[in-house]
């Protein structure tokens, strides 16, 4: 033979494997082509030896994978150091607590629930909730083609991480001490987080820090106003003023409790005029339908159109898209219950500020929120002791800018009464 290796080489034939490796397969293979008369042999067995090499390619790749599964071998690692969303700990309590952690509306849902509001469930929901959004755009004063809709205004923080930063390489900035999901969120997407505090003093922007924070790889700035857990109106001029700086990135004001702040005060009017601002509203406050999950953007149209594709199909449930439409249409009684809450959170502030809980109670943050920022002596403990007694509040003491802070939403008359009264004997005040 021309090869010396050919002697001893076996015939390949169907879709049996050469003992001898890959090694011997070329040997072969160059064997029967270089052989005088013979030029037309090498295709053919070129093509005999196809599963030989398909055979060893598996084996390699096989070779590779692990013994056994370990879910952690395939989980990203920004999702192994992630640090999950603390819920507040008022699920069994007791029977039947004071909930005054999640600042939801105390009177309850604006919507009355009636047979007509489940009649379509076996039908699929308006994927482009077209008379959701002409609701929300005759009450804000806006174009329907300006407004996306979550699933809470979570799935809009989350959306627009999505659609604007790359994983691995952009970053958001944040205003602590604030809502604690755009980091969380960010950390989900392999986004990072720069942080750049709001000052102590009044819970304002630090415009100069802020803008030097400024980056190509800054896609996305979060301003919460007002504020989570300050409970603080931004100034809007401040609110224009980064817009202005920020020339690479959006700028998303998350206004959740604006219905509780001064009228003319929000910043949605501004949406269109600032070409690179998205203002963020819920239904789960002052609407009254935190069950229903419902939040939503107004932005630039070319934004909403690209955020519209990349989200779910069928995102908002019919049940939630009706009861959201209905609360628009009760936007006066909305605004009555305001008001109502308004009048508590001014007696409730008085109240911790009277000189009977001087001793205790440091500071209370005026508020422009339905929840009341309330610094105390040894707030854990505190909180602790009103749990067992029933008062559910939110400890914020482990954020920025917050020690011995609590967090207390307001109530019913009769909610709020409850409170100070557990707060007096947890405090050593007699009641």
């Amino acid at each position: 033979p021309t090869c010396p290796r050919a002697a001893r080489a076996p015939a390949v034939t169907g879709h049996r494997s050469t003992p001898d490796g890959p090694g011997m397969a070329a040997s072969w293979v160059q064997c029967i082509g270089r052989g005088p008369g013979r030029p037309g042999m090498l295709p053919f067995v070129c093509a005999l030896s196809l599963p030989v090499w398909l055979i060893i390619l598996h084996r390699r790749r096989r070779a590779r994978l692990p013994d056994r599964f370990v879910l952690e071998s395939i989980l990203r690692p920004c999702v192994l150091r992630l640090k999950p969303y603390v819920f507040p700990p008022r699920f069994g309590t007791s029977a039947h607590p004071v909930l005054l952690d999640a600042n939801e509306n105390p009177d309850g849902c604006t919507v009355r629930p009636d047979a007509a509001l489940g009649q379509h469930l076996h039908r699929y929901p308006d994927p482009r909730q077209v008379r959701l959004k002409a609701a929300i755009a005759s009450l804000r004063g806006c174009k329907p083609s300006q407004i996306f809709i979550g699933v809470g205004s979570d799935e809009v923080i989350d959306l627009l991480i999505r659609v604007c930063c790359t994983p691995g390489r952009d970053a958001i900035l944040v205003t602590s001490p604030t809502y604690a999901m755009y980091s969380i969120f960010a950390s989900i997407n392999d986004v990072r987080t720069v942080d750049v505090p709001l000052s102590p003093s009044d819970f304002q922007l630090l415009l100069p820090a802020l803008t030097a924070a400024l980056t190509p790889q800054v896609k996305l700035i979060f301003l919460c106003s007002p504020g989570n857990p300050t409970s603080r109106l931004l100034r809007t001029a401040d609110v224009e003023a980064v817009a202005a700086a920020a020339t690479g990135a959006l700028v998303v004001v998350d206004e959740a409790y604006i219905d509780y702040a001064p009228d003319a005060l929000s910043c949605a009017e501004m949406v269109g005029r600032i070409p690179n601002l998205v203002v963020m509203q819920t239904f789960s406050k002052a609407w009254g339908l935190a069950g229903a999950r419902v939040g939503f953007a107004m932005a630039p149209e070319a934004l909403v159109a690209v955020v519209d594709r990349v989200k779910a199909p069928f995102n908002l449930s019919a049940l939630a898209e009706e009861a959201a439409t209905r609360a628009v249409a009760a936007a006066d009684k909305v605004r009555e219950q305001r008001d109502g809450l308004l009048l508590e959170r001014t007696r409730v502030a008085a109240a911790l500020r009277a000189p009977a809980f001087g001793h205790a109670v440091r500071r209370v943050v005026p508020s422009d929120a339905n929840f009341l920022l309330v610094q105390i002596d040894d707030c854990r403990a505190v909180c602790e002791q009103l749990g067992r007694a029933g008062v559910v509040v939110r400890y914020r003491g482990d954020m920025l800018h917050c020690t011995e802070c609590a967090r207390v939403s307001v109530g019913t008359r009769e909610e709020n009464d409850t409170m100070l009264a557990a707060l007096a004997r947890a405090v050593g005040l007699p009641v």
